[in-house]
């Protein structure tokens, strides 16, 4: 199987530090972020990788360029930034013919993906999205799931009125290629508000995978010190 980790955003809610470092290379508990993806997706079996860049680019590549993994590890360096989705349409010649996983590069989850695709067989969808439990929305994708375990809705970075939980889109997804082969080529897209939408409205099969747990997500400096707490 083949992966793909997003890793091409300016980091902007990072404030100072992401104008200098990538999210991907902060350090996360001695070692930058993207050693750990990287890891994460080798130990559950994860042929070869792509990795999108665009902001400081160069440091993604050098990373790379050093890693013990580097044959199996491809970076991709995007002219203008494409979206979550735009990025993909541009990796998909790097990423096989069978289904691939996506990974955004700022959540840090231990969930085994072999239980993630036998959820995408299981249910024969076309994408499978990755959901937690949470009544934390603000500016989170919120996700609704009927009871067969199948997407019905999308609510992409809203703030719902609700006193209860709400799935939340995990950032890691195993998408079949036909679902981005139909998008446009060097257009900026992104799965929320696009291609997941659009998707359902063409009635293809949408899988919704409930994590035992919540990712840690290491988007905002706050976030950061609260995930870099949690892995020492």
């Amino acid at each position: 199987m083949h992966a793909m980790i997003l890793a091409a955003g300016r980091g902007t809610r990072l404030g100072e530090l992401g104008e200098t470092v990538p999210k991907v290379l902060v350090d996360m508990g001695g070692e930058p972020l993207l050693a750990r993806q990287i890891t994460y997706l080798k130990d559950n079996g994860i042929q070869r990788i792509v990795i999108n860049a665009y902001h400081l680019a160069d440091q993604i590549q050098d990373f790379v360029a050093e890693h013990p993994q580097a044959s199996d590890i491809t970076v991709l360096v995007e002219p203008k930034l494409l979206g979550t989705a735009g990025g993909v349409r541009n990796a998909l010649l790097h990423l096989g013919e069978d289904p691939f996983l996506v990974l955004y590069g700022d959540v840090i989850t231990d969930e085994p993906i072999h239980l993630i695709l036998r959820t995408h067989r299981r249910k024969r969808a076309t994408a499978t999205l990755t959901v937690y439990k949470s009544r934390e929305v603000d500016g989170k994708g919120t996700v609704q799931i009927d009871p067969n375990g199948i997407v019905s809705a999308f609510h992409e970075k809203t703030t719902p009125s609700l006193n209860e939980d709400a799935y939340i889109n995990a950032g890691l997804y195993i998408l079949d290629p036909c679902l981005i082969e139909e998008l446009p080529t060097g257009t900026a897209l992104d799965f929320g508000h696009d291609v997941f939408p659009s998707a359902l409205a063409q009635r293809h099969t949408i899988a919704g995978h409930i994590l035992a747990a919540s990712v840690i997500d290491i988007g905002t400096p706050a976030m950061l010190d609260v995930a870099r707490g949690k892995l020492g």
